[in-house]
């Protein structure tokens, strides 16, 4: 039986940041980087979290140079920094973010996932929990600015219902139609 090498390749890109994924809730993890309409997450080693540059903010463009990584077994893709600097700079605003970036935010829409399997959703309370989001939207008025969509299995079945809140990906699981108010003000108010 052979055995499957991931293949690496240097890749240097340009493109929006949208924002940053931290760990322990201080320290960057990632760079969340659009390019060509697409979201990208690259993991930045130590040595550049430290010394990243203190004007690098959400809606800037980055020039990131890194290694990425394809693992031939599950087929993901992993990307890793090697260098990150400001690519430009918009005149005539004050830090990076622009109104070019707060528009592109606005257009693409919040999205709520809710599994929606027959344990999750029938057996669980996923349909009470779907129910409660879509009535807490209508409360706050936020039926136009967040998606809900189901989905399939979130392959947490004995911790359902499941939710995911995107686009930053948090889990949720257990999740009770009265702690929907609670979740929808943490990430949305």
């Amino acid at each position: 039986m052979t055995k499957l090498k991931d293949k690496v390749s240097e890749f240097s890109v340009i493109g929006e940041l949208l924002g940053f994924i931290f760990k322990d809730g201080y320290k960057i993890k990632y760079l969340r980087i659009l390019v060509s309409e697409r979201e990208y997450w690259i993991k930045l080693p130590k040595e550049l979290r430290n010394n990243l540059d203190s004007a690098i903010k959400p809606g800037c463009l980055l020039k990131v140079n890194g290694e990425g990584q394809l693992s031939l077994r599950n087929g993901k893709l992993k990307l890793k920094a090697t260098e990150v600097s400001l690519a430009a700079t918009l005149p005539n605003i004050s830090g990076c973010g622009s109104l070019v970036a707060e528009n592109k935010q606005t257009k693409s829409k919040a999205t709520i996932l809710v599994c929606q399997k027959s344990t999750c959703w029938h057996k669980k309370g996923g349909k009470a929990v779907c129910q409660s989001i879509e009535a807490g939207l209508r409360d706050r008025g936020w039926e136009d600015k967040i998606k809900i969509k189901t989905t399939g299995c979130l392959k947490q079945c004995k911790k359902g219902p499941n939710v995911v809140v995107m686009p930053d990906k948090t889990k949720y699981s257990q999740v009770m139609p009265q702690q929907i108010p609670n979740l929808l003000e943490k990430h949305f108010a």
